[in-house]
C-alpha cells in the first residue's frame, strides 16, 4: 500500500487484484459480436482480432474460475420491437450502417460464445447501454460482496469495454484492464482505446494476473 493524504492506497498488482476483494468482469462476449456467422460480421465488421482473442479468454476464465475469483458476466440485450432503444441510441447504434436488431434477448447472437461457461455463485449483468454500471444491479451486487477491485476483458474495446472501464472508476473501483484479452473491430479505435487505458489505469497482461492470484492462491 501507499500513503496519499493519510489514505491506504493499493498500488502493487498483488494488492491491486487481491483474491477475494477483486471480481473478473467479462464484458459482451456474445455471438452477435465475436462470432463469423454473428450480427457484426454480416454487416461488414472485421471480427477476425475478436475471435482469434476468445480462445485465450476462455482459458483465462476458466483459471480465475478455477481460483474462485467473483466473476461477472455482463450481456448486452436488445428488447424485441425495439422497447430498448430509444431515439438516440437508435441513432448511435446505427451510425455505421449496420442494423439495430443485434444481440436481440433470447436470441442465439445474445449468448455468450461456445466454451464461456458459468458456474456456481458466477452472475450474468444484462445491460442495454454500453457502460454496464448504467441502469444495472452491477454496483449494488459487486458492494454486497465487499469488491473493491475489477479485472475486466472483453469486446468491444472502444465501446462497452472503455465504457465500463470509466464507469467502474466513476463508481470508485480500481480498475485493471487486461489488455490482451480485450478486442475490437478497428484497429485505430482499439490501439488508440488501449492507449488511454494504459495511461489512466493500472493495465496488465493476462499472465500476470494468473500468476499473481496463482501465488495469492498457494499462501492463503
Amino acid at each position: 500500500m501507499k500513503d496519499i493524504n493519510g489514505v491506504p492506497v493499493r498500488d502493487t498488482l498483488e494488492e491491486l487484484i487481491e483474491p477475494g476483494r477483486t471480481a473478473l468482469i467479462v464484458i459482451d462476449v456474445q455471438n452477435d459480436f465475436c462470432h463469423a456467422d454473428g450480427h457484426f460480421a454480416k454487416h461488414g465488421k472485421n471480427v477476425s482480432t475478436i475471435s482469434a482473442m476468445v480462445p485465450t479468454l476462455v482459458s483465462f476464465v476458466s483459471a480465475a474460475q478455477d481460483m474462485g475469483i467473483f466473476t461477472v458476466f455482463i450481456q448486452q440485450q436488445t428488447l424485441m420491437h425495439g422497447r430498448s432503444d430509444s431515439p438516440a441510441w437508435l441513432r448511435l447504434k446505427c451510425r455505421d450502417g449496420k442494423s439495430p436488431e443485434y444481440a436481440l434477448k433470447d436470441s442465439w447472437g445474445a449468448q455468450f460464445v461456445e466454451g464461456l461457461r458459468l458456474r456456481d455463485g458466477d452472475v450474468i449483468v444484462p445491460k442495454f447501454r454500453p457502460d454496464a454500471f448504467v441502469r444495472t444491479p452491477l454496483d449494488g451486487i459487486l458492494r454486497a460482496q465487499g469488491i473493491e477491485s475489477l479485472v475486466i476483458v472483453g469486446t468491444t474495446t472502444e465501446g462497452c469495454v472503455e465504457s465500463t472501464v470509466r464507469g467502474a472508476s466513476y463508481h470508485d473501483y480500481y480498475v485493471i484492464p487486461v489488455v490482451d484479452l480485450i478486442a475490437g473491430p478497428n484497429p485505430d479505435l482499439h490501439v488508440n482505446s488501449i492507449a488511454f487505458m494504459r495511461a489512466r489505469y493500472p493495465a496488465a497482461e493476462s499472465k500476470d494476473v494468473l500468476q499473481t492470484w496463482r501465488h495469492a492462491c498457494a499462501v492463503a
